[in-house]
C-alpha cells in the first residue's frame, strides 16, 4: 500500500498551500526558528547523524519512524496530510498506508530534514511537523501531535530547544508564543477542495 502514500499535487494546488503554511506560520528559510512556533509545539534538536560508527541511515532512520508514527495516530484512516520541503513539488500523504517507512522509497529526505526542510501538516494547518536541516531540529506542533510525539518519543529525542516558541532556557516572563488562533492562518483549507 506504500506506493499509495504519497500523491503528487498539481502546481497550482501545491503553491497555494505551500504559501497557505508560509503565510500562516511565517516561515522564512533563513530564520532560526524557520516558523513562528505555536503553543503548543515542541521542538527538540535532531540526534547526531553520520560519522564514524553512526551511519547516517542508522541514525536517521528512528527519527523518520517517529515522524511516520506521529502522523498516522493524527488522522483517521482515510484522512492526509500535506507534504512540502520549499523545493520540490508538495505532495499528498496518506499517512495509515505506511507502517514501517523503511517501505517508502527515499524515506531519508521525505521524513527526515537531509538537506531540505521536511514539512508535514494538517489540511487545517491545525498540526504538523517541521525538520529543519539548518537547525537540525524537529518541531512538532498541534495538540493531537505534540500529545502523539511526546507518547512515541521513547528517549529518542531528548534534547528540546523550544517549548510554545520559547527556549528553554529563556524567562518565559518575557516571551509571548503564538496562539494557533493568532496566527491568522485559514483554518478552511481555502486551496483544498474535499
Amino acid at each position: 500500500m506504500e506506493e499509495f502514500a504519497f500523491v503528487e499535487l498539481s502546481r497550482e494546488t501545491g503553491d497555494c498551500l505551500w504559501e497557505e503554511f508560509v503565510s500562516g506560520y511565517s516561515f522564512t528559510r533563513s530564520r532560526r526558528p524557520a516558523i513562528r512556533e505555536p503553543a503548543p509545539s515542541v521542538t527538540w534538536a535532531l540526534p547526531p547523524c553520520g560519522g564514524p560508527g553512526r551511519p547516517f541511515l542508522d541514525a536517521a532512520l528512528p527519527v523518520a519512524q517517529l515522524v511516520c508514527d506521529v502522523l498516522r495516530e493524527c488522522v483517521e484512516y482515510w484522512d492526509s496530510v500535506f507534504h512540502h520541503d520549499g523545493v520540490h513539488f508538495s505532495t499528498q500523504y496518506r499517512p495509515h498506508r505506511v507502517v514501517d517507512v523503511r517501505d517508502v522509497e527515499k524515506w531519508e529526505y521525505l521524513f527526515y530534514p537531509n538537506g531540505d526542510f521536511s514539512i508535514f501538516v494538517a489540511k487545517d494547518l491545525s498540526f504538523g511537523v517541521v525538520g529543519n536541516p539548518f537547525e537540525e531540529s524537529f518541531c512538532v506542533f498541534g495538540e493531537s501531535a505534540v500529545a502523539a510525539a511526546e507518547r512515541h518519543n521513547a528517549g529518542l529525542l531528548t534534547e528540546v530547544l523550544r517549548r510554545d516558541g520559547i527556549a528553554v532556557s529563556q524567562n518565559a516572563a518575557t516571551a509571548t508564543p503564538m496562539t494557533q488562533e493568532e496566527s491568522g492562518f485559514p483554518r478552511s483549507g481555502s486551496c483544498w477542495k474535499r
